[in-house]
């Protein structure tokens, strides 16, 4: 017996799900800033001032949300994603310092982990390439993202080797770090996925990329020492823009008014 083969029914039908799911950021930079002034005299270490900052995978995150979806032609539907989101970056810096009368040296090697935790409101446009039911998908649209609270935390140790290991070194207690950043950003973003369609549900996996326009720094609160950690550990942030790519997994179903909910039809071919 052959097997029964099914299209989706997806025109004007609403979809209602949730979403999870991780992330990694990247943070690029605007403009530097240091609170160290070099000099002719000044060490190799003290003389790159510049942040060394951690690529996009090494900076995880999660996310969890809502996952709201209309489509108004088969193939071609509007995607609602609001969420809230956990995100970091980190960055390693590193001084050392030479007393000539004691003959004694000291270094310091730092990375600081900033913890951002946000509302996510991205709008898309979802092209689903088959009315099958393995569907792969690609989308893009805009995105608005409102801060919530940041946290500092300083990993040190005292040997200078282009490395801090978190697990091992000394490290400062968390602190709040949410005055330094600005309120709101906002962007664009693009992904591919896919949905698997069930007759009463449906499950997808995506990836999305996140670009922001805004510089995120506040530049009236750059040098208030909210954390409590400028001075010690000479530490003000640089200007940055944000990225972010996300991997998460949505189960949604399908909200209508019609006595049927289900989604598949037989084929006619």
């Amino acid at each position: 017996m052959a097997q029964t083969k099914y299209t989706v029914h997806r025109n004007n039908r609403i979809y209602l799900g949730i979403t999870g799911g991780m992330n990694f950021s990247a943070a690029k930079v605007v403009k530097d800033y240091s609170l160290l002034v070099t000099t002719p005299q000044s060490s190799q270490e003290n003389a790159n001032s510049e942040k060394d900052y951690q690529g996009l995978f090494k900076n995880k995150g999660s996310q969890f949300g809502l996952y709201f979806s209309y489509s108004f032609k088969k193939k071609l539907a509007i995607v609602f994603q609001p969420a809230y989101q956990n995100s970091s970056y980190n960055y390693r810096t590193a001084y050392s310092w030479s007393d000539t009368v004691n003959g004694a040296d000291f270094a310091l090697e730092m990375m600081h982990q900033q913890k951002v935790s946000a509302v996510n409101l991205p709008l898309l446009v979802r092209w689903d390439f088959t009315v099958s039911q393995f569907s792969p998908y690609i989308q893009g649209g805009i995105y608005a993202n409102f801060r919530h609270q940041a946290k500092k935390t300083i990993f040190y140790d005292y040997t200078i080797n282009e490395e801090v290991d978190k697990k091992t070194a000394d490290r400062t207690g968390e602190t709040d770090f949410t005055e330094h950043l600005l309120k709101a950003n906002f962007g664009l973003t693009a992904g591919v996925g896919f949905t698997y369609f069930a007759n009463y549900f449906a499950i997808s996996l995506e990836s999305n990329f996140r670009y922001g326009f805004r510089s995120m720094v506040s530049d009236q609160n750059r040098y208030a020492d909210f954390t409590g950690l400028s001075m010690q550990y000479l530490d003000v942030p640089d200007q940055l823009k944000f990225m972010n790519l996300d991997i998460q997994l949505s189960v949604m179903f399908p909200i209508d008014n019609s006595i049927s909910l289900g989604i598949l039809r037989k084929s006619r071919h």
